[in-house]
């Protein structure tokens, strides 16, 4: 039963300095809503990214949260702020940002070569 245990203990270890950046944590949270100014959505990634390789695409949804993101209702590119750990990105939406939900893209290489994706919807209620 020991040596089983031990065996368990070295897999979880391994799989997860094998794994890849996860995002662990996001201001405001999926569904949450975002009423800072400036507007600000923070992600905060498990293990530092390669920021050059990494890809953030904002989306304007209107008055729906269930809306797609499509090349028609993307935002202008905005080179995204990096903190100097390269684990926490800072992605400032437009001054001109109009209140509604709005999808966040994103596809981030991590430093050890593995890329990891996801989005995250809000709403902006300034």
């Amino acid at each position: 039963m020991r040596g089983k245990l031990i065996l368990v203990f070295c897999v979880l270890l391994v799989s997860e300095a094998l794994g890849h950046a996860r995002l662990t944590d996001s201001s405001p949270a999926e569904g949450g809503t975002l009423s800072a100014d400036p507007a600000t959505v923070s992600l905060i990634f498990s293990e530092p990214l390669q920021p050059r390789f990494s890809d953030f695409a904002l989306h304007f949804l209107g008055e729906e949260a269930e809306a797609a993101g499509t090349r028609d209702n993307r935002l202008p590119r905005q080179a995204p702020e990096v903190d100097p750990s390269r684990s926490r990105v800072e992605v400032a939406l437009p001054t001109d940002a109009s209140p509604g939900w709005y999808l966040l893209d994103w596809e981030v290489l991590a430093e050890d070569g593995h890329t990891t994706s996801g989005k995250l919807r809000f709403e902006f209620r300034p």
